[in-house]
């Protein structure tokens, strides 16, 4: 519930910022970090966290997702201070993207390893 929430107004502030009000300058960078940019990505992360935390089958996924969590929330932090002092070298949203790009990967493991089944329960059936 709080990740729809968070999208939602990601996307009011998004909105009002672009079409509204017209702002599409490189002042309005820390504006658009704090109300665009980190609620949708914190609304993403609590909505496919929660999605996953509900169907774990082992603790092995537990671990790459918490794993992944810490990466991505990391790729966050960055890509907030970045963004709060404007930044425009894309060498620094380069490395955001790569963490992001492991976080994901090891969100997809973890939903692999979750989904393997289980040596025991596949010899009894």
């Amino acid at each position: 519930m709080a990740g729809s929430g968070l999208l939602l107004y990601s996307g009011y502030e998004f909105n009002n910022l672009f079409f509204l009000t017209k702002i599409a300058i490189a002042p309005a960078i820390p504006y658009y970090n704090d109300h665009v940019i980190t609620p949708f990505l914190l609304g993403i992360l609590l909505l496919h966290d929660g999605s996953v935390i509900l169907g774990l089958k082992r603790s092995v996924s537990l671990c790459f997702h918490l794993l992944g969590n810490l990466v991505s929330l990391y790729a966050l932090y960055k890509l907030y201070d970045n963004l709060a002092i404007p930044i425009t070298d894309i060498a620094a949203y380069h490395e955001i993207f790569l963490l992001s790009f492991v976080g994901l990967l090891l969100f997809v493991i973890g939903f692999i390893a979750n989904d393997v089944p289980n040596r025991k329960a596949r010899q009894l059936g």
